[in-house]
């Protein structure tokens, strides 16, 4: 839900989650959205897609429009349309090991230099939906710098459109009074949540506008 409150969607607006599997955070959007615009909600795997109209069914969602399409190639339908993008990337899943403890021994440590690559395609391609003045966002569920804060600048350092932004005026006063840390990295346009000091699930977030 604060990757959500971060994307900060508007009703009558044209929202894509690249990776919406399984729908969760689509549905908190549109909640957001008081079900007013049109999210796009997509995944590359047919049954994930299931999963998402499913979710969006039966919370009785109706401006979800669910498609199959693989997020590393950028649709030129979509070019410079969206009011926000969500990018939450496939990721090693390191920060959600309590609730999933097989992570650590599914998981080495290449993965993270394959997913980071992943990621950053992801990224890209998606980037180019964002309307000028548009926001992306971008998490994760991991805890590992590589996919992380890495990804993130090593996508600014390729398109000089898109700059982080502070978005610390979103997230609940509990979590931003815990530590001085989250509130100032927030304040920069990212965030990054452990379970064993802020009581949540490993996330990191990213918060980015594109300046034209």
């Amino acid at each position: 839900m604060l990757v959500s409150r971060v994307l900060d969607p508007k009703p009558g607006e044209l929202v894509m989650d690249v990776c919406s599997a399984p729908g969760g955070k689509t549905a908190n959007i549109v909640q957001l959205m008081e079900n007013q615009g049109v999210v796009v909600a997509r995944d590359i795997h047919p049954h994930k897609i299931n999963l998402i109209r499913n979710t969006t069914d039966r919370l009785g969602l109706k401006i979800v429009k669910t498609e199959l399409y693989d997020a590393t190639i950028t649709d030129l339908s979509y070019i410079e349309k969206a009011d926000r993008v969500l990018v939450d990337a496939p990721c090693t899943g390191l920060g959600i090991i309590r609730r999933k403890p097989d992570i650590k021994w599914s998981r080495t440590e290449k993965d993270s230099e394959v997913l980071s690559e992943l990621q950053l395609k992801i990224l890209t391609a998606s980037s180019k939906y964002v309307k000028e003045n548009g926001v992306l966002v971008y998490s994760t569920c991991t805890i590992d710098p590589l996919e992380n804060i890495e990804v993130v600048n090593k996508f600014l350092g390729l398109d000089n459109n898109f700059t982080l932004e502070g978005f610390d005026y979103l997230l609940p006063d509990s979590l931003i009074n815990e530590t001085a840390k989250i509130k100032e990295t927030a304040g920069k346009g990212y965030i990054q949540l452990y379970p064993n000091t802020d009581g949540l699930d490993g996330f990191f977030i990213a918060k980015l506008r594109r300046n034209r």
